[in-house]
């Protein structure tokens, strides 16, 4: 069973779009989309118009609709939350319009079947995973609030009493997600912020991206693990795709997804051409399913 695997990027989860152009173009069609934060809200997209116009119109979501939805993160306002005792630093009703417009009324994550969807969030009481689509009767508005409340900015998104934070936190690429469910190729988009690369002087910053930095530096490191965990299984067939933007729009700047797209196909059409997509040694499947039951 094929996967793709859709990490959290925020504004930066653009770049996914044109990756999912180049694999679907290259005959790559998911059997399970696991996703969490933007991955989220790309994963739920592609599930249900799961083709490449489906893949065109995300492209048009991100580069004409979200510009206009989502206002620039001006940090006057974000401080005086702060020192009002907010829970957050926004609101999320900006979130929820631009999820709503998407999605049919009260749609479930069992909608999407044959394509299975799982987007997962983190309780905020014990910081456990939970993965929306477990359950056919998860609501997707409920799965992609939950999966999308990154704190400090927004708030925790409550479902049933439950209260639920972005998912990143806990699993930014959450191919252990995939792996549990069934999947055996795997093929991992992993958004990756410009202030991450080890080679780059840090330029003054301020503090909402301090905060973004150093939530990104926690939850690369947490990823590594979950890769090399993967790796070590000689059942799963595992792509990772690191998605570098070539220029840094900066944190929640929504007005360059166009050139986040382009780089994102580029940089898939290049991994495409030497990547070896051989299929794990049927022997070790059967040993692996015979271990599981």
């Amino acid at each position: 069973m094929k996967a793709f695997v859709l990490s959290g990027g925020a504004n930066y989860g653009a770049i996914q779009v044109g990756a999912l152009q180049a694999l679907l173009e290259h005959g790559h069609q998911p059997d399970m989309l696991v996703g969490v934060s933007a991955g989220a809200l790309n994963a739920a997209w592609l599930a249900g118009h799961p083709d490449l116009k489906g893949v065109q119109q995300l492209a048009r979501v991100w580069s004409d609709f979200a510009p206009r939805a989502f206002n620039p993160l001006s940090q006057l306002p974000a401080l005086l939350n702060l020192v009002r005792g907010q829970r957050s630093l926004l609101s999320n009703q900006e979130v929820r319009s631009f999820v709503s417009k998407f999605l049919p009324p009260d749609a479930q994550l069992s909608t999407f079947n044959p394509q299975r969807l799982f987007i997962t969030a983190a309780r905020l009481s014990d910081g456990g995973l939970k993965v929306f689509g477990d359950d056919p009767e998860d609501r997707l508005l409920d799965a992609l609030m939950s999966s999308t409340a990154l704190p400090p900015l927004f708030p925790p998104w409550q479902v049933n009493g439950e209260e639920y934070i972005d998912g990143g936190l806990v699993s930014n690429l959450p191919i252990q997600v995939a792996i549990d469910r069934g999947a055996d190729e795997i093929i991992a988009l992993q958004t990756c912020h410009p202030l991450l690369k080890e080679d780059r002087a840090l330029p003054k910053l301020g503090i909402i991206a301090y905060i973004a930095q150093t939530m990104g530096l926690m939850i690369r490191n947490q990823a590594k693990m979950e890769v090399r965990a993967a790796k070590s299984n000689p059942a799963i067939s595992l792509h990772v795709i690191e998605l570098w933007p070539k220029s840094d729009p900066g944190f929640w700047i929504f007005n360059q997804a166009g050139e986040l797209i382009a780089a994102g196909r580029e940089t898939t059409e290049a991994y495409l051409k030497i990547a070896d997509f051989a299929r794990p040694n049927p022997l070790r499947l059967w040993i692996r399913k015979l271990l599981r039951t």
